[in-house]
């Protein structure tokens, strides 16, 4: 299962029990906001994880050119 299918039952169940009063409005935002939280710190921490970072500082030196498509290109 997705990430966000896990989320979207999570909120249905969250939400359902808020519609039957077995939790208030007070936790449930309690509840979403740890959730967010957990969820941007787990972005912190992958961050730096990629295969392949990239350099802010790395930049070319000129624009890539491109050309154009094989089949306008036959017809010159």
């Amino acid at each position: 299962m997705g990430y966000l299918q896990d989320v979207d039952r999570w909120l249905d169940t969250l939400f359902r029990d808020l519609t039957d009063e077995k939790i208030g409005y007070a936790e449930t935002k309690r509840a979403i906001r740890e959730r967010v939280l957990e969820s941007y710190r787990n972005g912190l921490k992958a961050s730096g994880q990629s295969p392949a970072p990239r350099d802010a500082g790395e930049r070319r030196e000129h624009p890539r050119q491109f050309r154009a498509p094989a089949r306008e290109r036959l017809r010159q």
